[in-house]
C-alpha cells in the first residue's frame, strides 16, 4: 500500500506542477506515462470502488480541465467527434444496467468504464492542439512500454514479477499451469497477451517516432526499445499479439514508404538471422503453431475456447428477444454461469476470453452494434486522413490506423477492452486521431498568417531603399 500512496503523490505532484506551470497539454505525456506504465493492481479501497491510479489521474486531467484550460477556438466551435454515438451508447448501457442481473456490479463497470474512457477522450480531444503534443505523447507511451519491457526482460530471466510489490487484486481468470510453453512474461500487466497486445502496438508507435524524431539519443532509445519489446513479445508466447506485430508490420511495409519501410525490413531480417542463430527461437514458435491444432495441449484447447464462447454467449442471448437487445448488464457475464457444448462435452464457461463476446453479452446485439460504429469512426477517419494529407504528414495517421486495426483484431482473444491499461491506451489513440487533423489546420493557417505578416513589413522597406 506504501508504493500505491507515492505512485498516487507523484502523479498528483507532476500533473498539478506541470499544469500550472506550462498548461493541461504539456501534462498529457505525462499522464499518457503514467496511464500505461502503472498496473491496475495500484489501487486504494474506498468502500464500493477502488481508486486506481488511472482513476486518479482522469480525475486529475478533468478537474484541471474545468479549473482552466486553454483550447483552440476551433475545438471549441466544432462538435465533438463521436458525441452522438457516445451519448447513444451511454443511454443504451443505462438501459441495460436498469435491467441488469447484477445491477450494482452493472453501475460500477458503467462509472468505472464508460465514464473513465469518454472522459479521458474528451479532455485530450479538446486539449491536443499542436502537432509537437501528439509527438510527444506517443514518445511518454513508448517509454512506459519501454520500462515495462525492462521489467519484463528481468522477469523472463529469472527475477519475480513486478505486479508482486502490489496489493493483490481479483480477477476473473486463472493462470493455469501451461506445461507446453514456456514462462509468459506480463510486466505490469494483468496477463501476458495484455502485455503482448500493448506492445504490438507501441512496436507499431515507435517504428513511426524512429522517422521523426532528430536528437540522436532519441534515436538510439527507441532503437533500443524496439529490440528490447520484440524480446519481450516473444517471451510472452501469446499468438494473438504475434500476429498482432505481422499484422502491423506487414500493412506499414504495404502501405508505407521511404525510412519506415526501410527500418521494417531490417528487423524482418534481423528476425530471420536470429531464428537461423538460434535455432531454439524457431523451435519454440514452430511448437507453439503446432499446439494450437493439438487439442490435446492447453495451447489447442485455448484455441478453441474463443470460438465455443462466441457460440455460447450467442446461443445464450438468443434464448431471450429482450435480451438479444439489451444484454444482461455490464459485468453479468461471470453470474450467468454459461454452459455450452466444447470439445464434445458440456463445459462450464468461466473466463470470457472476447471482448465483441462480453461487450455482445452485456449490452446485447443493439449494444455490440453501437460500440462497433463508435470503435470503426476512428477508423475511417484515419483511413481517410491517410489518404488526403500530403506525404510528410500521412504516416501518422497510417500509424493511428494499423493500431486501431490491431487492437479491433486482439480484441476477439481476450477482454481487453476493460481491463487494464490497453483501454486507456486505445482511447487516447483514438483523441490523437481526431485531433491531429485539427493540428494540422491550426498550424498551417499559422504559418500562412505569419508568411502574410513578413510581406506585409517587408513591402514598405523595400520601397524606402
Amino acid at each position: 500500500m506504501a508504493l500505491v500512496i507515492i505512485i498516487n503523490l507523484i502523479v498528483i505532484c507532476g500533473l498539478c506542477r506541470i499544469a500550472l506551470r506550462s498548461g493541461l497539454e504539456a501534462a498529457l505525456p505525462f499522464a499518457s506515462f503514467m496511464l500505461i506504465l502503472v498496473p491496475i493492481e495500484a489501487s486504494i479501497p474506498l468502500g464500493l470502488f477502488e481508486l486506481t491510479t488511472q482513476r486518479l489521474i482522469v480525475g486529475l486531467l478533468l478537474g484541471l480541465y474545468l479549473a482552466g484550460n486553454s483550447v483552440t477556438e476551433r475545438q471549441i466551435t466544432l462538435p465533438m467527434p463521436l458525441k452522438g454515438l457516445i451519448l447513444l451508447h451511454i443511454c443504451w448501457c443505462l438501459l441495460s444496467t436498469t435491467n441488469s442481473i447484477v445491477p450494482l456490479m452493472s453501475v460500477k463497470k458503467a462509472i468505472s468504464v464508460i465514464v473513465e474512457y469518454y472522459v479521458l477522450y474528451f479532455i485530450y480531444w479538446r486539449t491536443i492542439s499542436k502537432t509537437e503534443t501528439v509527438h510527444k505523447i506517443l514518445f511518454a507511451i513508448v517509454l512506459a512500454m519501454i520500462v515495462c519491457s525492462v521489467f519484463g526482460a528481468f522477469e523472463a530471466y529469472g527475477a519475480d514479477n513486478v505486479l508482486t510489490l502490489f496489493p493483490k487484486a481479483g480477477h476473473h481468470f486463472d493462470m493455469l499451469s501451461e506445461t507446453d510453453r514456456e514462462i509468459r512474461v506480463q510486466s505490469t500487466f494483468d496477463h501476458p497477451i495484455l502485455f503482448g497486445a500493448a506492445l504490438a502496438m507501441a512496436i507499431t508507435i515507435t517504428l513511426y517516432l524512429v522517422t521523426v524524431v532528430h536528437k540522436s539519443w532519441q534515436v538510439v532509445l527507441l532503437w533500443f526499445g524496439i529490440m528490447l519489446m520484440f524480446l519481450n513479445i516473444y517471451k510472452t508466447s501469446s499468438r494473438g499479439p504475434w500476429l498482432d506485430v505481422m499484422l502491423g508490420c506487414v500493412l506499414l511495409v504495404i502501405f508505407a514508404r521511404g525510412q519506415m519501410r526501410k527500418n521494417i525490413l531490417i528487423i524482418g531480417v534481423l528476425a530471420v538471422a536470429a531464428m537461423v542463430i538460434r535455432p531454439g527461437i524457431w523451435a519454440t514458435v514452430k511448437g507453439i503453431y503446432d499446439n494450437s491444432f493439438d487439442m490435446n495441449t492447453s495451447t489447442g484447447t485455448s484455441y478453441e475456447y474463443r470460438y465455443a464462447l462466441q457460440h455460447a454467449v450467442t446461443d445464450r442471448l438468443l434464448q431471450s428477444p429482450t435480451r438479444a437487445l439489451w444484454g444482461y448488464g455490464l459485468e453479468s457475464f461471470y453470474d450467468l454461469q454459461i454452459v455450452d457444448d466444447f470439445l464434445g462435452k458440456p463445459h462450464l464457461f468461466l473466463s470470457c476470453d472476447s471482448s465483441w463476446a462480453e461487450l455482445m453479452v452485456e449490452t446485447g446485439f443493439v449494444g455490440l452494434g453501437i460500440i462497433i460504429l463508435i470503435l470503426l469512426r476512428p477508423v475511417w477517419r484515419a483511413l481517410r486522413d491517410y489518404q488526403m494529407l500530403p506525404e510528410s504528414d500521412r504516416y501518422l495517421s497510417l500509424m493511428l490506423l494499423v493500431n486501431l486495426l490491431v487492437f479491433y483484431f486482439q480484441m476477439y482473444s481476450v477482454a481487453m477492452y476493460s481491463w487494464g491499461q490497453n483501454g486507456y491506451m486505445l482511447w487516447i489513440l483514438i483523441a490523437i486521431t481526431f485531433a491531429y487533423p485539427l493540428c494540422l489546420e491550426d498550424e498551417a493557417e499559422l504559418a500562412n498568417s505569419e508568411e502574410q505578416n513578413l510581406t506585409v513589413d517587408f513591402e514598405p522597406a523595400s520601397l524606402t531603399a
